[in-house]
This record gives C-alpha cells, structure tokens and sequence, in this order.
C-alpha cells in the first residue's frame, strides 16, 4: 500500500494492465497499431471512434512512457513522427486476437467475420505469425531511408 492507501498499479497482474491500456482510448490506439497498420497522429486521428486530439496526444505520450510504443521521426518526411509498437506492445496481440474471437461470440454487432474466428481458432500460431509479419512490414516502410532519385 502507498502513504494515501491506495494499492500500487504494479504487483497485481489485472491492475498492471489497467493502468497500462485500462482506458478505452489507450485501448483503441494499441488496436490501431498492432492490428490496423496505424503509425501516424493522423492516423490515429482519423479512426471512426472520433478521439480529441487532446486526447490523442495524453495517450500517445502515456503508452510511450510504458514502453508500448516508440516515437520516431519518419525518415522520408522529417516533420512527422511515427510511433511504433514495442515488444512489449506486440506481445499483447494473442490477448487482441482471442478478445476478437469473444466478440464473435458475444457482439451481435461485431465487425469480427466469423471467418476469422474460425481461422484462428484452426490456427492461432499462423494467425498471430501473420500479425507479426505485418507489423514488421508496416515498420519496415516507415523505416526504410528515402530512395534518391
């Protein structure tokens, strides 16, 4: 217990976590990056969930501090920055890809097709694989030197 009598947001693996991604918005953003190929403030900004951009920036730089992601300039437009997920970001995407195949089950409004469920219950070693390499393609763009020509 600290001096105020509230619990640290360590020790406890749930609470751990909540006080990592535990709001929606840091939540959505992990989303963005691991799952959706988001790198950009202006990807992140234009996701259908209408984030402020107050909002965006506090999260952004929350998830930096707890090594969720990485800031970077871009290497072929200097003024902008990306932010890349971190090993410990990615080792969320089996938790992010079996929440997905809950909502399946239990959204009767998901926008998880039923194939993908499916797929990754028959294989969520291929699945997660697939994940990984995308996420290293999307970095491998960003990172990649501006070709002279």
């Amino acid at each position: 217990m600290t001096k105020s009598g509230k619990p640290p947001w360590n020790g406890c693996p749930v609470r751990y976590a909540a006080g990592i991604f535990g709001d929606k918005w840091s939540f959505v953003l992990l989303r963005d990056v691991l799952l959706h190929g988001k790198r950009y403030y202006g990807d992140f900004l234009a996701s259908d969930e209408g984030i402020a951009t107050n909002v965006l920036a506090n999260r952004l730089v929350r998830l930096e501090e707890t090594g969720m992601l990485t800031r970077h300039v871009d290497h072929q437009k200097k003024s902008k920055v990306c932010y890349l997920p971190t090993a410990k970001a990615r080792a969320l995407l089996p938790a992010f890809l079996g929440m997905m195949v809950w909502s399946t089950e239990y959204d009767a409004c998901t926008e998880a097709p039923v194939s993908f469920a499916e797929a990754f219950r028959a294989d969520p070693t291929g699945t997660i694989a697939w994940y990984e390499a995308e996420i290293d393609r999307v970095n491998a763009q960003i990172n990649a030197p501006a070709q002279a020509g």
